[in-house]
């Protein structure tokens, strides 16, 4: 996106580009670059994210849907399994990934002013980040002692605005996953690496 000069400059005229999937169908029409445009790119990002796939799913050898049309059929049915990335193992809250998988439909609604703004997507990603640390405690919880750390500070930076450096939840989550790894070494949690 470009900065705007001003505050009653509402887009930029320019020449369509950018990459196929992630492009704002909007922008591409009309050649106007608004920050709803990146708003778009992000929702497919996150729908990416959530399921694993990419902006085109194959659906057959000949055909490819948008990942946001097959998120919005398979959502249909209401069963999130199937959307979720099988490399999770099922090991996510499922609240969560229906409200991120949501959240990534509603970046590419059509007109873009009906798109969330990015304060918003940010708010909507914090509550969802909570939903996954509330699950990560009481599934590690339940096969961990967790006598050795407190696991209140691994979501205590969740409550307010941290700072980049201020880790020292992220720290207690990462060393109570490395001690489930330990004493599991054949369990896979979390999604595999990309």
């Amino acid at each position: 996106m470009k900065a705007f000069a001003d505050e009653f400059r509402t887009h930029v005229t320019t020449q369509p580009a950018g990459t196929l999937g992630y492009l704002d169908p909007e922008y591409y029409n009309t050649s106007q670059l608004s920050e709803k445009s990146d708003v778009y790119s992000f929702g497919v990002v996150l729908l990416e994210l959530v399921t694993g796939q990419p902006p085109a799913v194959p659906v057959s050898d000949a055909e490819s849907v948008h990942v946001a049309l097959w998120v919005r059929r398979r959502l249909s049915e209401g069963d999130i399994a199937s959307v979720a990335d099988p490399r999770m193992g099922g090991a996510y809250d499922v609240n969560s990934v229906w409200k991120v998988a949501e959240l990534g439909l509603r970046c590419k609604e059509q007109p873009s002013r009906e798109r969330p703004a990015m304060t918003d997507i940010v708010a909507e990603l914090r509550e969802s980040l909570q939903l996954e640390v509330s699950y990560a405690m009481g599934y590690y919880s339940s096969s961990v002692s967790t006598s050795a750390i407190d696991l209140s500070t691994a979501s205590a930076g969740l409550q307010s605005d941290e700072k980049p450096s201020d880790r020292l939840g992220q720290k207690a989550a990462l060393e109570l996953q490395q001690q489930h790894v330990d004493s599991e070494s054949s369990a896979t949690v979390g999604p595999a690496p990309r």
